[in-house]
Formats: structure tokens, sequence, C-alpha cells
């Protein structure tokens, strides 16, 4: 960490709690930007999503300790910026073609890709046992994509699928830059850039803001802010082995703010691709969180 970190005591409770606060105001969040799209083009919503959040985070930094605003390793944050770009446009074109359930069911398969390729680009091995549980994993995607039906390739599903990609590689990134960059550091200039980056294009595709349209852009600026602070508050007090389990209800919200908007419910389908994703996804979380505390049980002489 920066020089600028300061420890924090860590407690489950609280660390769940911030989660589960987190993923309410993260999946209203999404809500608002599938509102949004609807009527702006979706480089544009990335855009204003980065500049209604960047200046909260430069105004804690600049009550806090203003060296965080000096980054160990710029090359690092545009590179994660870029691909951020990517991965918020195709979220949002994701969001404007699929039901928020089905995307979902689709950007569970994140930590399923990270487990694979982590091994390859951060020299962090999973193991056979790990990386089978992953293609099982894979397999639950292929089922929300309906294989074999016309909606396998459509636009929606491409999306989603880039989505999910590029975020593995956002975290990926995320975790190099962790190992010696302050949490808040990492959010202003991933925020920063991002805004940077998006503004010519939202410039060239922009439309006018409508005033029935406030309230959203209202909640886009709160949930998407909030979010991110009580995120980081939650990782910062516990294990991602601890909280990462408690990702997956955004399914939950999902469904409820599906029915609810656009009165969407899953098929049958969803359902089941979502629940072997899942499944597969904890499995790993937990043989995870087994070998690091060095289970007898889990932990063989050679890579499982």
């Amino acid at each position: 960490m920066n020089s600028g970190g300061h420890a924090v005591r860590q407690d489950s409770i609280s660390a769940i709690t911030f989660m589960l606060l987190a993923i309410f105001l993260l999946a209203t969040m999404d809500v608002s930007i599938k509102r949004l799209v609807e009527s702006y083009p979706s480089i544009q919503v990335v855009f204003l999503r980065c500049l209604f959040s960047a200046p909260w985070f430069a105004a804690w930094i600049l009550l806090r300790n203003r060296k965080l605003f000096r980054p160990a390793r710029l090359r690092h944050h545009l590179l994660r910026a870029l691909i951020g770009i990517v991965m918020l446009y195709a979220v949002a074109e994701c969001f404007r073609e699929l039901p928020l359930a089905d995307a979902y069911a689709i950007f569970f398969a994140a930590p399923l890709l990270i487990t694979v390729l982590s091994g390859v680009i951060m020299k962090e091995p999973a193991g056979t046992v790990r990386l089978v549980a992953a293609m099982i994993g894979f397999g639950g995607v292929l089922v929300v994509l309906k294989p074999g039906a016309s909606s396998l390739l459509s636009y929606g599903s491409v999306m989603a699928l880039v989505a999910v990609v590029s975020y593995t590689f956002v975290v990926l990134l995320l975790r190099s830059l962790g190992r010696n960059e302050h949490s808040m550091t990492i959010a202003f200039w991933y925020t920063g850039l991002i805004g940077l980056g998006t503004a010519f294009f939202a410039w060239q595709a922009w439309v006018d803001l409508r005033w029935e349209h406030w309230p959203w852009f209202v909640v886009l600026a709160v949930s998407g802010t909030l979010g991110q602070l009580v995120l980081t508050a939650a990782f910062r007090r516990a294990s991602a082995a601890v909280i990462a389990p408690f990702e997956y209800l955004h399914m939950f919200w999902a469904v409820l703010y599906g029915w609810w908007f656009w009165g969407e419910l899953p098929t049958l389908r969803t359902w089941l691709g979502s629940a072997v994703i899942i499944a597969c996804g904890l499995y790993i979380l937990f043989r995870e969180r087994k070998l690091a505390i060095g289970d007898p049980a889990a932990a063989p002489v050679a890579p499982d």
C-alpha cells in the first residue's frame, strides 16, 4: 500500500454489512444505466458516470492526504482505464439489449475466467480441481446463452462476453496495482482517466439531457459513488474469501428490479445456467479459502 494508507481493523461482520450495502447500491446504479441507455448513447452514460464520481474521490484525497494523487505506476493505471472504457461501454450496451438477470448470469462467469487467467498473467496457478470447476461453470454460461439458438450470437450476448473478458483484466490489473497503491488512488485515477478517455466520443454523440431523466442521473451519481466507496470499505475489512460469495446476491436485485421496472422474469434456462455458474464460483472461493488457511485436507503436496 501507499504510504497514505491507514490500517483498518479486520471485522467480518462489518465487512459483510458493507458488502450487502455495496451490492444494493451497485445494482441500483445498473438500473439507472439500463434506464438511461434507452435514451442516451452508452458512451455518454459512461462519461457521465465517471464525471459524477471522480470529483468525490478527488475531494476525499484533498481532505485526507494529497500525496495519494501521485500514482506509483501510471502506465498500469492508463492500461486499466483503457480496458475499463471497453468494459463499461460493453456493460451499458448489454443492459440496453438484455434483461438484467440474463446479463448478470453471464457476468457471474468473471470469477471463473479470473481463476483460469490468474495463473498465466499473475503467476498464481489455480490447480487442476479449480480449473475443472471453472470449465463446468463456463458450461453454465452456454446454458444461459441458449446454445443452438440465434440469441447465442446476439449483440447483447456478445457485449456481455466482452464485458466479462475486459472485467477480468481490470481485476487482474487491480490486484497488481493494489500491492503498492492506496485504494483511493486507484479509484480516482480509474474514474478520472475513463472520464477523460470518453469525453471526446461522448461529445461527438452527445444527446441533450432532458429534465425528466434528472432523477436517474442523480441515482447514477449517488449509487455509483457510494457503491464504490462502500465496496472498498468491505474489502479493506475482510478477505475476498469472506465477502466475495455475497457478490451473487446481485441476482436477487436483478430479478426484483427487472420485474419491477420492465416486467421481466428470468427463464428456466437462465436459472439453471446461473445455478451452475454460482455453484462453481462458490466452490472455487471456498477451495481457495481452505488452501489459504492451510487446511491439510485441501492442500495436497502437488497443486490441486
